[in-house]
């Protein structure tokens, strides 16, 4: 088990999680969409410190979560992100 060190500032971010239980593999997909859904660029680059660009990317191209807003969701994917192919918003973007 592999336990993710979530400083104070971060709780917010795991609001839905025991955060004293979050297991760095385990709950990848949570951890990486809960920040790039909620979090700050300085929240990002926290999350950069556990896993790769490539981690993050894959992790939101693979394991879509239906819980983003549409700007949210092209800020992530167009910018953030940079991804060229096509991601279908239906899969990430909640009303």
């Amino acid at each position: 088990m592999s336990l993710l060190s979530v400083p104070t500032s971060k709780k917010p971010l795991f609001w839905s999680a025991d955060i004293n239980k979050l297991d760095k593999q385990k709950h990848r997909k949570y951890i990486i969409h809960q920040v790039l859904q909620y979090g700050s660029i300085t929240d990002i680059e926290w999350l950069k410190q556990y896993y790769s660009q490539t981690d993050i990317k894959q992790t939101f191209c693979d394991q879509p979560r239906k819980t983003y807003s549409t700007r949210t969701f092209n800020f992530i994917k167009n910018y953030l992100l940079k991804i060229n192919g096509h991601l279908d918003p239906n899969q990430y973007v909640t009303l």
